[in-house]
């Protein structure tokens, strides 16, 4: 029996090393496995933030291409009314055999606008194409009294009382016109969030509306 003590002993002390591997080789395996996830919820930290930032980003620069559509779709749109109707006052200008045609150019140019009207109703809240077409109604019935009041005023036998009256209704359709502007600019500054100090909101002068 005795000459089996070395190899019992032998075999006690390879278990005892079997068992300590395979201790050893669970603890190294579970920190492993938790070095992984560590890394993973790591790596998916990252990923969110990379997609975060990208997706900021994007919204950045659509927001960016959109206020720059904006402002250059109302700004089109004040340009075209502030030239018709820096025209309309000074209509005293217009002779009579060229009012048909200079009606009809001043027509086209208006109706020029509604290509910027439709684009602001893609990219902007629907109250700035509104007020733009109201502008432009506004401006066409301007335009369409300025007419009259040239053909009031080229006809001879027009009286002093008539040709009061028309002028009096032309001014107030120059200032429903300067009042419809302004309600575009400051439904354009609402919609791109566009604030102006007190000291600066100065009213634009305005040309003297002048009488024939």
């Amino acid at each position: 029996m005795t000459q089996w003590l070395p190899l019992l002993g032998s075999l006690v002390v390879a278990g005892a090393a079997l068992v300590g591997v395979l201790v050893g080789n669970r603890t190294n395996r579970a920190a492993v496995d938790a070095a992984d996830e560590r890394n993973r919820v790591t790596l998916d930290a990252a990923q969110r933030s990379v997609e975060l930032t990208n997706a900021a980003a994007a919204h950045r620069d659509h927001e960016k291409w959109r206020r720059e559509s904006v402002l250059s779709a109302v700004s089109a749109v004040l340009a075209i009314s502030n030239d018709v109707r820096q025209q309309l006052l000074h209509c005293e200008r217009w002779e009579a055999e060229e009012l048909d045609r200079v009606g009809e150019e001043l027509r086209r140019t208006i109706t020029g606008s509604s290509g910027f009207i439709s684009g602001l109703r893609v990219v902007s809240q629907r109250k700035i194409p509104n007020r733009c077409e109201d502008l432009m109604r506004t401006l066409t019935a301007a335009l369409h009294i300025t007419v009259q009041r040239r053909g009031v005023e080229l006809d001879g036998e027009a009286t002093a009382e008539e040709v009061a009256e028309i002028q009096a209704l032309w001014s107030r359709a120059i200032e429903n016109t300067i009042e419809e502007e302004r309600s575009v600019i400051n439904a354009a500054r609402t919609d791109l969030d566009i604030k102006i100090s007190n000291e600066l909101q100065h009213p634009t002068p305005q040309p003297a509306l002048t009488r024939a």
